[in-house]
């Protein structure tokens, strides 16, 4: 995915798929063209059929076709941010009230040994933040003309605001994935508004807050989805003893951003922040499914090492979105398989 195609095909004056009525255009085909013109094609059907007149076809099964089509990446930040929507009301004025206070914080802390004493945990949170931002920028590959300078600064505001804002949630380094995802598309403001709603209504809290009991819970769960979807290779890993807390921990409090190729993840998120939480589940079931035949041959240690290592292979997008597609798994699924695993 190059950036000068992608400038190439933003400076076209005119497009054919502009002169077409975008209805026509079949999402199938889409997966056949270029990359400029598939994101052209994607632009021209997002902003005539969808971004017009949001509220009634954002939830249609052509939005859903064409979230899983991909959304363009000129769209992609105003898309995610009306997707997850803003039911806190969160103005976009307080993320910098909220950073300001943070620095005031700090300073304070700085300077004050009687109040660092008291804001110690909050002052240590912040320090492991920093701590942890250079070490994450790594894994950013830089979609957009943005300098990684630039995303490592941001994230650490966005971070600290969010912290001033829930300090009961407090920081984990999985944050600085999810923040750095935003920040790639959308602008501080807009990226702390969609962090931070996100955040509130997502199961991933509990991966963040070390809640064990909840964390066993999921993995349990997952156990039992690939049992069901994948018996064959559920028993290929309980023979050797791989469990999912091995490599699905990881996948998750990064929502993959840490773990597939960044244009492959950013698909992913378009259907994260379309159909929330369950989607990640799903993805994981679709990778697994499509690495079935090589994993179902590997030692315990080559398959943690094949599982660890997705970002090094060569993965076919279009592929693994219609595996995401075909497992089909719905939140009642996903309470039902939790509740099942709560009572054993």
């Amino acid at each position: 995915m190059g950036r000068d195609e992608l400038k190439r095909g933003e400076r076209k004056s005119t497009s054919f798929w502009s002169s077409l009525w975008p209805g026509k255009v079949d999402v199938k085909s889409i997966e056949q063209m270029p990359f400029v013109d598939r994101q052209e094609c994607l632009k021209e059907i997002w902003l005539s059929e969808v971004l017009t007149g949001w509220e009634r076809s954002w939830k249609s099964e052509r939005a859903k076709e064409l979230y899983y089509a991909g959304v363009p990446v000129m769209l992609r930040g105003k898309v995610w941010g009306m997707s997850i929507g803003n039911d806190l009301q969160i103005d976009q004025s307080m993320y910098s009230e909220l950073v300001q206070l943070a620095r005031d914080r700090r300073a304070q802390c700085a300077e004050d040994d009687i109040y660092a004493e008291k804001n110690r945990l909050l002052a240590k949170t912040v320090e492991h933040l920093h701590i942890d931002v250079p070490r994450t920028m790594p894994h950013l590959e830089m979609l957009q003309d943005q300098q990684p300078v630039k995303i490592s600064e941001n994230v650490g505001k966005v971070l600290e605001a969010f912290l001033m804002l829930r300090p009961d949630i407090g920081y984990s380094q999985g944050m600085l994935f999810l923040s750095s995802m935003f920040l790639l598309y959308m602008g501080p403001e807009d990226a702390f508004v969609a962090f931070t709603n996100l955040l509130d209504k997502s199961r991933l809290l509990d991966f963040y807050q070390n809640s064990a009991d909840k964390v066993e819970l999921y993995m349990n769960a997952f156990a039992q989805l690939v049992s069901e979807k994948l018996p064959k290779l559920h028993g290929h890993f309980v023979k050797l003893g791989v469990e999912p807390s091995m490599f699905l921990l990881n996948w998750l409090m990064s929502a993959y951003c840490r773990v597939l190729p960044l244009d492959l993840a950013s698909r992913v998120w378009d259907l994260f922040v379309s159909e929330g939480d369950t989607i990640l589940f799903s993805v994981a079931l679709a990778i697994l499914e499509s690495l079935q035949e090589e994993l179902l041959t590997l030692d315990f240690d080559s398959c943690l090492r094949t599982l660890s290592q997705l970002r090094k292979r060569t993965m076919d997008q279009d592929a693994l979105i219609r595996g995401i597609k075909k497992i089909g798994l719905s939140e009642k699924r996903i309470d039902d398989v939790l509740g099942k695993c709560s009572r054993k």
